[in-house]
């Protein structure tokens, strides 16, 4: 018999979705690499053991005079349960958790800019681990 995983998705979607191709984008040679800024948070609800996290990702030009190809503002919740006898829930949900949700936003995104006029868009890399101070100081700070 299999033991219970310690954390199970029970649901995903994505209630905030804006991803807009700019008409003004000139392809070039040179890949113009947006600025991406990704924030996370952490709920829980006691009263059913569930835990929601959520991940909001934004990609925009650097600058006024920068172009890229699409402007991107994604929201993602996720809704999980963790095994009971994991000794660390919350940590988890930060890692591993926040790596699923942001999975799935990334393939969603795939498949939404390659509908567009332009190439589509692969999220960059991102790991949701502690950063080493975080560890020193006990804890981790959800981005």
């Amino acid at each position: 018999m299999l033991a219970a995983p310690p954390l199970e998705l029970k649901k995903y979607f994505f209630p905030y979705v804006q991803i807009a191709a700019d008409a003004e984008y000139e392809p070039s040679e040179k890949e113009i690499i947006p600025n991406f800024e990704v924030k996370t948070s952490l709920e829980h609800d006691e009263s059913n053991h569930i835990y929601q996290v959520v991940i909001e990702i934004v990609a925009e030009p650097e600058d006024e005079e920068s172009k890229i190809p699409y402007s991107i503002h994604l929201i993602a919740v996720g809704l999980f349960t963790v095994n009971p006898e994991f000794p660390e829930p919350e940590k988890l949900l930060k890692i591993t958790g926040a790596s699923m949700l942001y999975s799935a936003a990334r393939e969603f995104i795939i498949t939404v800019t390659s509908r567009g006029p332009w190439p589509h868009v692969i999220i960059p890399t991102l790991s949701f681990l502690p950063d080493r101070e975080q560890i020193e100081d006990g804890g981790s700070k959800v981005r």
